[in-house]
């Protein structure tokens, strides 16, 4: 039986469609969250406590730059802080919440698809293209913004808020769901942060954001980048501003790029659907 189009579907059809993505969705995050309640030694040895191990790879190119540059406060040489469980059962649940949060990121490609999916019946051709792609590009920047906040962000705010002391006759020890509360935070915000461009595209389709506006915006922007810099680094050095304050800059050029772009599409479209047959 085919499809109906979803201009014909009623209400109760729509429900039950959007059911059906949503346990096809269900599905795959379990799926992929086998792998890290089958391999825990990797995901919390390697993975999960990475940054609490002086090899971890941003210490390593961390201090070979200090020691070129001529910046030891570059080197990580210590991490003085020990992590305990509060509850007999928080081993347990969390490693449940790790393998969950794990199959739900390694699934963000294929849960993107599946909204693809659920709106593609509305729309338009030449919309159905565009969508496809930013299906990737979108998945792109989730990457590569959970990798910066996993080996750039995590790493420098995790070891300065535990190594921060009041006093020498306090011990540092840090239950493990706050650590990881802190390390999954980084890495998943900074997804989302990495989608900034992906927002501006869908308000610029819209009608909601423009071109004019955002090059009018763009010292509030930088001054905004900095203060959300300050807060997601608190370290507050200059150079952990400049780290993650670039990144933050770039994306919102690269939003003013977009947007631009649309703006000139939406006027071709214009125009071409104005023009006689």
């Amino acid at each position: 039986m085919a499809r109906k189009n979803r201009n014909e579907m009623s209400f109760i059809e729509h429900l039950e469609d959007l059911r059906w993505h949503i346990i096809r969705t269900l599905v795959v995050i379990v799926a992929c969250s086998v792998f890290f309640l089958i391999r825990p030694d990797i995901i919390f040895d390697k993975v999960i406590l990475g940054p609490k191990d002086l090899n971890f790879p941003t210490y390593q190119v961390m201090c070979a730059l200090g020691e070129r540059l001529s910046l030891n406060g570059l080197c990580i040489d210590e991490l003085n802080y020990d992590l305990f469980y509060l509850n007999i059962s928080s081993p347990f649940f969390l490693y449940l919440k790790i393998a969950i949060m794990g199959g739900a990121i390694f699934a963000f490609p294929y849960i993107l698809w599946e909204i693809w999916r659920f709106v593609r019946p509305g729309l338009h051709l030449h919309e159905k293209r565009n969508l496809g792609g930013l299906v990737f590009v979108a998945t792109l920047l989730f990457y590569i913004g959970c990798f910066f906040g996993y080996f750039l962000l995590a790493p420098f705010s995790i070891n300065f808020l535990a190594n921060f002391e009041l006093s020498d006759q306090v011990k540092n020890q840090f239950t493990f769901d706050s650590y990881l509360g802190i390390l999954t935070g980084m890495v998943l915000w900074t997804g989302v942060i990495f989608e900034i461009p992906m927002i501006a595209y869908f308000l610029a389709r819209m009608g909601l954001l423009t071109n004019k506006f955002m090059m009018q915006q763009r010292k509030f922007a930088f001054v905004a980048s900095l203060v959300l810099a300050a807060v997601i680094t608190p370290s507050g050095d200059a150079f952990s501003l400049f780290l993650v304050a670039t990144p933050l800059w770039a994306l919102y050029e690269v939003s003013i790029i977009v947007v631009r772009r649309v703006e000139k599409r939406m006027a071709k479209e214009e125009g071409s659907d104005a023009s006689p047959a």
